[in-house]
């Protein structure tokens, strides 16, 4: 099975912080020179092909999906994958922009969280996964999010042992990606080549995106 990679490029390098940009979040570790900076800084995002992004054989990636721990949303018979972070703004714009689609487009969407943008990722993503109801704990937090500090509504917890090990997992399927960037789509398309797209599609995109998914 191919399996194809979609990213956008364009993020500004700010030494250990979170690179921020409408596409995605990802660590980076370590400054880049000024005039790369100045550079990545004027260029606008462009989508591109992946190669170090792309999987190999995506049979094993999606059998890790389908028993991964993720939260679904929707009834529908085509199944998309959307890796998050809690404190993720760009996966929250996402989630919006995702609501008005899930019925009109028969779609289930499920959910993989991980937990490593902010200290208190990780709790987060801990709590979603232990709450009673999962999609309701997930809501709160998108519906309460904050889009000036960046943290998600819902309260940090101690993770139990359970909750660990699942995010432990999740993120293990995420750097399997090619790159810890979220969110991460991934869905297998109408001619059953598995797509991935690293960072959230422009709003007038996603019809289309969502239109291809088998």
């Amino acid at each position: 099975m191919h399996t194809s990679t979609v990213k956008r490029w364009g993020r500004i390098p700010t030494g250990k912080t979170l690179m921020r940009s409408r596409d995605g979040l990802r660590f980076r570790s370590a400054l880049l020179p000024g005039f790369l900076a100045l550079l990545l800084f004027l260029v606008p995002p462009l989508v591109a092909a992946a190669p170090n992004g792309t999987v190999r054989d995506a049979v094993p990636l999606l059998q890790r999906l389908d028993h991964a721990h993720w939260i679904a949303q929707g009834h529908g018979p085509h199944i998309l994958y959307v890796i998050f972070d809690p404190n993720c703004p760009y996966c929250h714009a996402l989630y919006d922009e995702l609501q008005p689609h899930i019925h009109p487009d028969q779609l289930t969407v499920r959910y993989v969280p991980v937990g490593y943008l902010a200290p208190s990722s990780f709790g987060k993503a801990a709590a979603i996964l232990e709450a009673k109801n999962p999609l309701a704990a997930m809501q709160k937090n998108e519906s309460g999010f904050d889009k000036t500090s960046h943290h998600g509504a819902i309260a940090e917890i101690l993770p139990n042992a359970a909750s660990t090990n699942a995010l432990h997992s999740n993120m293990a399927i995420l750097k399997a990606t090619g790159q810890k960037i979220v969110p991460t789509l991934i869905y297998t398309r109408r001619d059953n080549t598995v797509k991935i797209i690293k960072g959230t599609p422009d709003k007038t995109d996603l019809p289309a995106v969502l239109k291809e998914i088998r």
